[in-house]
């Protein structure tokens, strides 16, 4: 009896509970990537503070007003893998279309609560998880809000971008992309974000170009920033 492949299907994330396979997929995505060797160089010794910088990042993005968590999984007679990646989108500005995506529940505004108590004990209190560098995550911080200061007011973010190391070059990280992508066009605005030395070419083929630099590390180190300009824009470019 012949038996048909496994299909690649996208999800978009609905629930708090969902996010704790995306926790994992993370830690698992990010362990030798330099900016969170960086930030959390004892993640190897206390996994769990690594962990719990994954589920404070999660968890922001799911309170966010605006943001639009996806995943991939592979589907078989109605069964699904477990997720293979992640994409974190996020809808900014103050359009009709923005406000479109910008609903907000109790869940949401419950789970910001969580967080800014989680940042306001790390950050302000100074008293970080073992293993996490305070003033280095602090410095990461301070340049994402640099790049920020790019970024138009209308515009599509892709805050996250995690593909598990089993099914890296597959094309699964692509389609996420795409996604945020095509509501570029459908909108009419531009897509940024902020990437790693390595995903920088990705990017490109896709039509992003560097727009500045968020510096880390002392100034050392610093992640590409980049922008895509509607299509329209680039063909009167």
């Amino acid at each position: 009896m012949e038996t048909s492949n496994p299909t690649l299907k996208i999800v978009r994330i609905s629930s708090f509970d969902q996010l704790d396979e995306l926790i994992v997929l993370a830690c698992d995505t990010f362990i030798n990537d330099p900016l969170f060797s960086l930030v959390v160089p004892g993640r190897h010794e206390h996994p769990e503070s690594f962990r719990g910088m994954w589920s404070m990042h999660l968890s922001k993005a799911y309170g966010e007003k605006g943001t639009v968590i996806l995943a991939s999984c592979r589907e078989k007679g109605g069964e699904r893998s477990e997720f293979l990646a992640f994409a974190v989108w996020r809808r900014h500005g103050t359009s009709d279309v923005a406000q479109c995506w910008q609903g907000d529940t109790w869940n949401k505004k419950l789970t910001r609560l969580g967080v800014m108590w989680s940042m306001f004990y790390q950050l302000i209190l100074r008293k970080p998880a073992p293993g996490i560098s305070l003033d280095d995550a602090v410095e990461v911080v301070s340049g994402l809000q640099e790049a920020e200061k790019l970024y138009p007011p209308e515009r599509w973010r892709l805050c996250w971008l995690a593909v598990s190391p089993k099914c890296q070059r597959t094309g699964i990280g692509r389609r996420l992309v795409q996604w945020g992508l095509d509501r570029c066009e459908e909108e009419g605005v531009p897509a940024v974000l902020e990437s790693s030395i390595p995903g920088k070419p990705l990017y490109e083929n896709m039509g992003f170009r560097e727009i500045g630099r968020a510096r880390y590390d002392k100034g050392r180190r610093a992640q590409p920033v980049m922008l895509r300009p509607v299509e329209g824009t680039k063909k009167t470019a």
